[in-house]
């Protein structure tokens, strides 16, 4: 019986209209702009670097900015991961909860030995540009990261 009530409770309020500040053209645009926070992907390592990944514990660290900001919007950080490395990053990724993944944005793959953010010398990394929404974006992490003498 407790079974039967709670379906029939999914069911109704399931059913229920979306609040009416979310059916005007101006509410419809927030939902959207909601649906498409994330982007979808998989990180290649190229054949040449594959006897340049650290030994022991290691971390890919791929993080997503707008276009034209330094500042990352949302990190994602994975121990110890297998090559190719399939991601999703979504809103709960986000480093300031205010903060959308929206537009276009960068890409950035890193493989450390530490999980921190900015790079330290002998860092693999790659780029690749993405629009929010995107599902197949392809990092290919294909440089090292060497520091200038200073």
């Amino acid at each position: 019986m407790k079974w039967i009530f709670l379906l029939l409770s999914l069911l109704i309020y399931s059913c229920q209209e979306l609040p009416k500040k979310y059916q005007t053209p101006e509410g419809k645009k927030i939902l959207e702009k909601y649906k498409k926070q994330y982007v979808k992907g998989v990180v290649i390592l190229d054949d040449k670097l594959k006897e340049k990944i650290p030994k022991g514990e290691r971390y890919l660290i791929i993080a997503v900015m707008k276009e034209g900001s330094s500042r990352p919007v949302a990190v994602l950080r994975v121990k110890n991961p297998d090559f190719p490395y399939r991601f999703k990053i979504t809103g709960k990724h986000k480093i300031v909860p205010e903060d959308f993944i929206e537009g276009k944005l960068m890409l950035t793959a890193r493989i450390s030995k530490e999980p921190t953010a900015g790079f330290k010398r002998g860092d693999l990394y790659g780029f690749a540009q993405a629009q929010a929404g995107d599902e197949d974006v392809k990092i290919l992490i294909n440089q090292v990261f060497e520091e200038k003498e200073k």
